[in-house]
């Protein structure tokens, strides 16, 4: 492509390049950060909270549905954190079978499920970014779980 004006060009690289971001990183040490990027790839009313054990959490709608993000491999203080785990539990009328969750698994490598006491299914996705992961990657590891949790809603009939 021929520009007449180095603007021109300025804008159409820009819009090619994708949305920008404050930050080129994401790390499960800034909690801020990780809702941040979230909000910034679409995913609106994200909120952080402490869990009664201490632990940060962000919750947000993925695939119109909660999803919890939980921080883990932290220092006693549970902060300065390195994973990032992703979860959505359904509550099923009846539950599931345990033969359902482990055909589910025994074909999925991302996006482990587990039944809880009343054989509801839970999936689940960790992300490691110790000091921080580019914002491509953690954006395609939500792409990624997104994909997840509606191909779970869809094989539990949720």
């Amino acid at each position: 492509m021929k520009f007449k004006s180095f603007a021109a060009a300025a804008l159409v690289t820009a819009a090619l390049a994708g949305p920008a971001f404050a930050v080129d990183t994401v790390t499960a040490k800034d909690p801020q950060g990780v809702l941040d990027a979230l909000t910034q790839l679409g995913y609106q009313g994200g909120k952080i909270s402490k869990l009664s054990s201490g632990r940060t959490e962000i919750s947000i709608q993925v695939s119109g549905s909660p999803t919890y993000i939980d921080f883990y491999d932290c220092a006693d203080d549970l902060t300065d954190c390195y994973t990032l785990l992703f979860v959505y539990a359904m509550d099923l009328k009846d539950g599931t079978t345990l033969e359902k969750a482990n055909d589910w698994n025994a074909k999925e490598i991302t996006g482990r499920v587990s039944l809880d006491r009343d054989r509801d299914p839970a999936i689940d996705l960790s992300l490691t970014t110790y000091d921080g992961i580019p914002v491509a990657v953690f954006e395609q590891n939500v792409k990624l779980w997104d994909k997840k949790v509606g191909q779970v809603k869809d094989y539990f009939d949720f």
